[in-house]
């Protein structure tokens, strides 16, 4: 984004201060001499942060870009001790640079760096217990140790909490406590995870802590003091005033028990990694990873912190936090079905966002898949997870839980089912229609009229996917419908989703939004898309230039369903492969899908159900007579053959005449079929052609099937007279 003009005096003076400061460096030594000399040395180091902080502070990005490149040189470690030592909030420099477009990269670069450092060293045990130990040692001791101590955040707990539960280190106890609260929420949720496990003094100690940090997310674990009848009374009752003061201060009713405030942790997790995985607590934004914490009692026996750290892909930690609370949930309440349903759609989920060639440490191998637990927990819980992946338009989740209701479901319990049939994703749409056609109900529901147009939309799918192209000038329409097209898309194009609404309507579904243009366009655009019912599902891949992606990425930072890219990259195939991944897969059907929808559309023509057949007709007739998948046109015949109706026996009889190859002896079979179930239903002039075929088939089998159909259809007796004297 441009800068504001300046008036000729501030522009003046902005220039007065650049000199200024340009003969100021070269009074000392030259950035391209100092980046070739041992940067790894403290005092260049220091010289070298402090040079470029005042150059992003000043906006000269040249000169900033230069300290940048030669700190990127630096040793990690002495590189994050000039940051520490330094009184410049790096966070305020950081956010800065990612405004400065020369800057942004480099410092990107650079804050990962400190940021690597800064975890690599909060891990130092020797370093933290260290600081822990200068707690005591007075107040600028204090003030120091309690910084870096923060700087570790959450790393820091494990020793933090060991001290405390060590009766020989009574005298750190108060530091400890003062240094927990003043770090603040990082050390909320690890203390939490311990809190239940501790000693009685150690409860009290930590509850006392919760309290003056303050967040609500302590408040489970508090309660389940509280309400534990084996309670220390004295732990009891500071957890019940930690409880009772964080409970006011977040408007928390305190007639809440301790599993609902699980159940409600667990909420809030899954619900922030829906909507903004990076606003997890524990989550490191640096790493792209997050912490999930537990304690383990039996380590103390042997001199360890009970309190251990999982790291876990950061894609997976709202569901790993999520399946956590709402495993304490049950562990007090067996019969809490919410929190059931809870760890059932969180841990599907966590397979699902689970990075491929990544593993998450806190799921043990001992246990069963997502889908056994899902399956087991049944058909009234699948329905749960179905009913919020549609409300989140989570395509993957709701998949999973229509196969978990397809195996253990009766027609009662997939009424829900009915809201997947108007799901934006051809796949939910189609599976969920396949369940609803399986158990063929007797009674109406509504939207059953839905189903058999759905399977039918399943036969009729050639396997191209659907592209819908957003530009505003033609050429680029023009362009873009092209790399559609090599990347075996058919696409249609329009200048904006409005233009399009109507083709949009006429679809079965749009499998890939591609649009480009400024940011101004591509957030219409998404925004439109997000509000389309068509489209509320779509992968959409933005191309734009390098300034307009860095300009988007903090609008689509934790949007699963928007890729941006650079425009005229090469590889638009793997940006539309991994946006499609990433917003629930391919949102086509299959070969095997239509296979599928063609038994289930035989077994409604010959089973009595609500669901009409007829319907499926002009979808049949495309199959048998144009479809050039010689499996599909075949079933197709089977189905259309159980159809008693003069438009379904013409189109078998029109398309076995015309085919080619084994499937027209096979449609001709299946026309002698019909005409033994229904009688003959087709007219004279296809008669005639059907003779015509008898007189002339050189092929036995061809010959054989014609006569078969000839005679089922009880066409005039005579013929087979003429054809015998005609030998």
């Amino acid at each position: 984004m441009p800068r504001p003009s300046r008036s000729s005096s501030s522009s003046w003076r902005f220039r007065s201060l650049l000199a200024a400061s340009t003969l100021a460096l070269s009074a000392v030594t030259p950035w391209t001499a100092m980046a070739q000399t041992d940067v790894a040395s403290s005092p260049n180091a220091d010289q070298l942060w402090a040079d470029f902080c005042h150059y992003v502070l000043i906006a000269s990005p040249q000169l900033a870009s230069e300290a940048a490149t030669a700190l990127l040189e630096a040793d990690s470690s002495i590189l994050l001790d000039a940051v520490e030592s330094s009184d410049r909030n790096a966070n305020n420099i950081f956010q800065r640079t990612s405004r400065m477009g020369e800057l942004k990269s480099l410092g990107a670069g650079l804050e990962k760096q400190i940021q690597e450092a800064r975890i690599d060293r909060s891990r130092e045990e020797d370093r933290i217990g260290n600081d822990i130990a200068l707690l005591s040692q007075g107040q600028r001791a204090y003030a120091n140790a309690t910084q870096r101590l923060a700087s570790a955040g959450q790393y820091a707990a494990p020793q933090l909490l060991a001290t405390l539960a060590n009766n020989d280190l009574t005298e750190l106890h108060p530091s400890v406590m003062s240094a927990l609260a003043d770090i603040g929420r990082p050390m909320v949720l690890p203390l939490a995870a311990a809190l239940p496990k501790l000693n009685p003094a150690t409860q009290g100690q930590v509850a006392r802590v919760l309290a003056d940090i303050g967040y609500p997310q302590a408040l489970p674990a508090l309660k389940e003091i509280i309400e534990n009848p084996e309670s220390d009374p004295t732990a009891r009752a500071a957890a019940q005033a930690a409880s009772h003061a964080i409970g006011k201060n977040a408007r928390i009713s305190p007639d809440l028990d301790a599993a609902e405030l699980y159940l409600r942790l667990g909420l809030g997790a899954y619900d922030t990694a829906t909507d903004q995985p990076s606003a997890l607590d524990g989550y490191d934004a640096a790493t792209h990873q997050g912490v999930a914490w537990y304690y383990d009692p039996a380590l103390t026996v042997t001199g360890q912190p009970g309190l251990v750290p999982i790291m876990v892909p950061g894609a997976v930690l709202g569901d790993v936090q999520a399946m956590q609370a709402a495993r304490s949930a049950l562990a007090l309440n067996p019969s809490l079905d919410s929190a059931l349903s809870l760890y059932v759609m969180a841990n599907l989920r966590r397979e699902n966002r689970l990075p491929e060639g990544e593993t998450d440490p806190s799921y043990p191998a001992s246990r069963q898949s997502p889908a056994f637990y899902a399956m087991v927990a049944g058909p009234r819980r699948l329905n749960d997870v179905l009913d919020v992946a549609l409300t989140d338009n989570d395509a993957k989740l709701a998949l999973d839980a229509i196969h978990g209701l397809s195996a253990t479901a009766s027609i009662d319990a997939l009424q829900p089912l009915v809201r997947g049939l108007a799901f934006p994703n051809s796949q939910v749409r189609f599976h969920a229609a396949s369940a609803l056609a399986r158990a063929l109900p007797q009674d109406h529901f509504s939207s059953d009229f839905r189903v058999v147009p759905i399977l039918s939309d399943a036969i009729r799918q050639t396997g191209a996917p659907l592209a819908l192209v957003i530009a505003t000038d033609q050429p680029t329409r023009n362009r873009l419908v092209g790399s559609a097209d090599s990347l075996n898309h058919r696409a249609m194009a329009a200048e904006s989703v409005a233009v399009a609404a109507q083709v949009i309507a006429e679809t079965p579904g749009i499998d890939l939004l591609l649009v480009e243009g400024d940011a101004e366009t591509i957030v219409a655009t998404t925004e439109a898309a997000k509000q389309n019912a068509k489209l509320a599902s779509t992968p959409i891949v933005a191309l734009a230039d390098a300034t307009t992606q860095a300009r988007l990425s903090a609008n689509f930072e934790d949007d699963t369903q928007v890729t941006v890219v650079t425009a005229g990259q090469d590889d638009l195939g793997a940006a539309v492969a991994l946006a499609t991944k990433q917003s629930g897969g391919e949102n086509t059907t299959t070969h095997s899908d239509a296979l599928h929808a063609l038994d289930l559309l035989a077994k409604i023509a010959s089973t009595t159900t609500v669901f009409e057949i007829k319907d499926a007709l002009p979808a049949l007739k495309i199959a048998v007579a144009d479809d050039q998948r010689p499996k599909i046109a075949a079933r197709a015949g089977d189905v259309i053959a159980m159809i008693n109706d003069p438009a379904a026996q013409t189109a078998l009889a029109t398309a076995a005449l015309s085919a080619t190859g084994d499937v027209q002896p096979y449609l001709l079979q299946r026309l002698g079929d019909s005409a033994n179930a229904h009688g003959n239903l087709i007219g004279a002039t296809l008669s005639n052609q059907f003779l015509d075929l008898v007189k002339t088939a050189e092929d036995h089998n061809l010959a054989n099937a014609a006569a078969q159909a000839h005679g089922a259809l009880a066409l005039p007796t005579r013929n087979a007279v003429d054809l015998i004297l005609s030998e």
